[in-house]
């Protein structure tokens, strides 16, 4: 085990190095399933475990104190990316509530879908992260990536404010806004946007949709092909749950 940038020998695969102050975790993950907190640390071979009891007794660890111990370990490691998982909508979002509220150094939370093991949560955030590191990232405004033919952007302020969350995130080269259709019936629900799948080049075909009103959006990424593509999808679908 040693750093990818400077060759120093580790004591782990993820630890951060501080002979040349490289981060060797590409990211953490956290699942919460209401009992205890699994912390994985995902690096570019192998990943970190920790198991952190959430009993609230004597006997045990308060909640507050489990947080603030995991949060110490993402210190130590220096992640800038949390993903937060568990066995229930509530459990994720309450622990990624307490990971924002715990932690030492300013960290980027996203929340993911549900898992039924944190086994199976650490496979997916390992084939995530890994996959992160061969993407491009592009350094634009977000304003600046939104444009086409089609200037129109149904939904008012929400649609826009919609792509221009997704126009955030450093995989996003473009996104044009398509042609407006009518699906002749109104759905409730308010202005949303849903992500399909990616295409073979990688870009992703989006639907802004407005009552009865429904918008196509190409969503070109830094993605070469499918695989990378829909990784890209999971991160903008964290954008939008945000």
């Amino acid at each position: 085990m040693i750093c990818r940038n400077c060759g120093t020998e580790l004591v782990s695969p993820a630890a951060f190095c501080l002979v040349c102050n490289t981060r060797n975790a590409l990211g953490c993950g956290l699942f919460c399933d209401g009992s205890n907190i699994y912390l994985f640390f995902i690096a570019a071979r192998g990943h970190e475990s920790f198991k952190i009891a959430l009993y609230e007794d004597e006997f045990e660890i308060s909640r507050r104190n489990a947080f603030e111990l995991a949060a110490e370990r993402m210190h130590e490691k220096r992640v800038e990316d949390v993903f937060v998982s568990g066995t229930d909508r509530k459990a994720i979002l309450d622990a990624a509530e307490w990971v924002r509220r715990t932690a030492i150094h300013p960290v980027s939370v996203i929340t993911t879908d549900t898992f039924n093991s944190p086994e199976e949560f650490c496979d997916a955030i390992s084939r995530h992260l890994r996959a992160k590191t061969v993407l491009r990232r592009i350094d634009a405004r977000p304003e600046d990536k939104i444009g086409g033919a089609h200037s129109t952007i149904i939904g008012g302020r929400e649609g826009a404010k919609l792509l221009h969350r997704i126009a955030t995130c450093e995989y996003v080269k473009k996104i044009v806004p398509g042609v407006i259709e009518a699906k002749g019936t109104a759905a409730g629900g308010g202005v949303r946007l849903k992500l399909n799948r990616s295409d073979e080049r990688g870009n992703i075909r989006a639907i802004l949709i407005d009552g009865a009103s429904v918008q196509k959006v190409l969503v070109i990424t830094t993605a070469s092909n499918a695989e990378e593509g829909e990784e890209v999808r999971k991160i903008l679908e964290g954008y939008l749950r945000s």
